[in-house]
């Protein structure tokens, strides 16, 4: 019985050393991660910089699928998230995030501000004022310092417009990290990307595209991926979604142009890390 257990506490030993040597090890890391998340029909980015500041652009359609995917990408013991970014409120984009906020602690959070009323959105914002989490109006122009080398620039919106489709208020944000840039579209479709196109022509080039609206036919455009040329584009969208994303319009576009292609549906969780120079992407399936 005592060589059982004396068995059991080098055992013990050997897993809290491989713990420790693991987080020297992720101290000592130089590259950001950037990870598409597996979250089904909608949209969750997870961003970790070189010195393991965390950034999480929107929450997916449910709590439940958003919690798994934080837990596997993030330490069991780490509860909390530097900054969150609403792109727009529709459910799936927004409907994870009362339980993020209810199980992570947050530094603050920024949106368009758009007045909808959806009761997940309505909830986030009971949540943030319970808990005084400030709430930061993002607008074109402005920068979000991350780390060194490292900082989210707002390309849209200019201002709220009033229109039916929430999509003309599109949080666009262009992730810089070293020579690396990643164009991240949320949903935004043609009207948002002739506006990109007449205010950023010369700035839209892009290492890495999140597609915009999941790879549907009104986004991803010829003209528009023409300026941004991405070596990669990531597409989030749920397995045999009843919306049929991506449309298979917006797949030929980026052929045309030798983009290479990743989609949640078919690669699960996408995985790109940089150190700024190089880059390198996987993916869990």
């Amino acid at each position: 019985m005592k060589r059982k257990h004396k068995y059991f506490f080098v055992a013990a030993l050997f897993t809290a050393a491989c713990i420790i040597w693991w987080e020297v090890i992720r101290a000592e890391r130089s590259t950001l991660i950037f990870w598409a998340l597996n979250i089904g029909q909608g949209d969750a980015l997870f961003i970790e910089t070189p010195s393991k500041n965390q950034v999480l652009i929107d929450a997916g359609p449910s709590g439940k699928n958003i919690l798994g995917e934080l837990g596997d990408v993030m330490p069991f013991y780490d509860k909390s998230i530097d900054l969150a970014v609403l792109t727009h409120p529709h459910l799936d984009h927004v409907g994870g995030f009362p339980a993020v906020l209810k199980s992570y602690r947050l530094n603050a959070f920024a949106g368009s501000g758009d007045p909808d009323t959806l009761a997940e959105y309505k909830e986030t914002q009971n949540i943030l004022e319970e808990k005084a989490i400030p709430f930061y109006t993002a607008r074109r122009g402005q920068k979000i310092i991350l780390d060194r080398n490292v900082w989210l620039e707002i390309l849209h919106p200019m201002e709220l417009v009033e229109s039916k489709n929430i999509h003309r208020n599109m949080v666009v944000v262009m992730l810089h990290a070293g020579e690396k840039k990643f164009l991240l579209m949320g949903d935004a479709e043609g009207a948002e990307e002739v506006f990109l196109v007449e205010h950023d022509r010369d700035k839209l080039k892009s290492d890495i595209l999140k597609a915009g609206h999941h790879g549907s036919k009104t986004s991803s455009r010829g003209f528009f991926l023409e300026r941004v040329k991405p070596q990669y584009a990531v597409i989030s969208a749920g397995r045999k979604n009843k919306y049929g994303h991506p449309h298979e319009e917006t797949l030929q576009n980026l052929q045309k142009i030798g983009t290479t292609i990743f989609r949640t549906d078919l690669d699960g969780r996408i995985k790109i890390e940089t150190d700024g120079r190089e880059l390198k992407v996987s993916a869990s399936r």
